[in-house]
C-alpha cells in the first residue's frame, strides 16, 4: 500500500491551468455553482448529450481491445444490475411517498452510468474493462430494464432510449476515439463540470421543497457510498485498478435515463431521487480520489 501526502486543491489560483486537471475541485465547483446560480442551467440542457459524447471520445482513446475480458465485464454487469439494483430496491421500501419510491425503482432498472468509463480513466481504473462492461450492460438492459419495471411497478417502458444511449454514447464515441491522440484530461473535467452544473441547476429548486427528503438522502447515501465502499474493500486484494472499477459499477446508475423514464411514467416528483443522487455521485467521485491517493 502506497501512502501519499495530500495536497490542498484550493492552494492554487484559478488561473493556474493545472487546476483544471484536479477533477474533485472542478466537480465540486460545478456542484456549488449549480446550487448558487442555477438560472443558466436551462439554456445548457441541450448540451448535455453532445458533451457526454465528446467526453467519451476522449476517455476511450487509449482503449486496447487486446486486453478485453468478457468474464470481468459480466461480473461488473452483475455488480450493477444484481448488487446495486438489489440495494436500491431494498432501500425503496423505506420510502413512504409513493412517487419517490417509484423513482428509486426506476433507478434500479436503469443501466450503469456512461460516466463510469471516463471516471475509470480519471481514477486510474481499468478503462478497457469499463467499456466492455458498459457495452454488455446496455445490451442486456434491453431485457433487464423492462423486466425490473414490470416486476416492481407493472409498467412497461420502450427500450428506444436505452438503444439510443448505447449508440450515441458508446458505439459512436468508440469509433471516433480511434483517431484521437491528444491528452484530454482537462477537457474531460470541464465537460463533466458543465454536465454536473446543468443537472443540479435544473433540479435544485424542486429538491428544496419535497417532503420525504431525509429518507431519500439516506437511501441515496447508502446506495452510493456504502455500496461502493463495500465492493472496493472486497476486491482491493486483486489490485487497486480492479477494485476501483468494481466500486464504480457498484455506485453509479444512469441518472439521466432514470429521471427521464421516472418523469414519463410517474410524474415530475418521481424524478427527484435521481436529482438528489447526482449530488452523491459527484461527492463519491471525490471520495474515491482519496482511495487513489492511498491505494492507487
Amino acid at each position: 500500500m502506497k501512502l501519499h501526502r495530500t495536497t490542498n486543491l484550493f492552494s492554487k489560483p484559478l488561473t493556474d491551468p493545472m487546476i483544471l486537471k484536479k477533477s474533485p475541485f472542478i466537480f465540486t465547483l460545478a456542484m456549488v455553482l449549480g446550487i448558487l446560480f442555477p438560472q443558466f442551467a436551462s439554456s445548457m440542457k441541450d448540451l448535455i448529450i453532445p458533451i457526454l459524447a465528446f467526453v467519451m471520445i476522449l476517455s476511450l482513446k487509449d482503449l486496447d481491445f487486446r486486453n478485453m475480458s468478457l468474464k470481468s465485464g459480466f461480473l461488473n454487469v452483475l455488480l450493477n444490475y444484481l448488487f446495486l439494483s438489489g440495494v436500491i430496491l431494498v432501500l425503496s421500501f423505506l420510502i413512504e411517498d409513493e412517487a419517490l419510491r417509484l423513482g428509486f425503482i426506476v433507478m434500479a432498472s436503469a443501466p450503469p452510468a456512461v460516466a463510469i468509463v471516463p471516471f475509470s480513466k480519471l481514477l486510474a481504473g481499468d478503462v478497457t474493462e469499463s467499456v466492455v462492461s458498459n457495452g454488455m450492460a446496455y445490451l442486456l438492459s434491453l431485457a433487464f430494464t423492462p423486466a425490473i419495471l414490470l416486476a416492481f411497478t407493472g409498467e412497461y417502458v420502450s427500450m428506444y432510449e436505452v438503444l439510443k444511449a448505447l449508440v450515441v454514447l458508446i458505439m459512436i464515441p468508440l469509433i471516433f476515439s480511434r483517431f484521437i491522440r491528444v491528452d484530454g484530461e482537462i477537457f474531460i473535467n470541464l465537460g463533466f463540470g458543465i454536465v454536473i452544473y446543468t443537472i443540479i441547476g435544473l433540479n435544485i429548486s424542486t429538491i428544496s421543497v419535497i417532503s420525504g427528503l431525509p429518507e431519500v438522502i439516506f437511501a441515496g447515501f447508502v446506495r452510493t457510498f456504502i455500496a461502493g465502499t463495500v465492493i472496493f474493500l472486497i476486491f482491493i486484494r486483486k489490485g487497486y485498478s480492479t477494485a476501483i472499477t468494481k466500486a464504480l459499477f457498484s455506485s453509479y446508475k444512469n441518472l439521466g435515463f432514470t429521471a427521464g423514464v421516472a418523469m414519463m411514467l410517474f410524474g415530475d416528483k418521481a424524478s427527484i431521487p435521481a436529482a438528489i443522487c447526482v449530488f452523491f455521485e459527484v461527492l463519491v467521485f471525490n471520495y474515491y480520489t482519496i482511495f487513489k491517493k492511498y491505494w492507487g
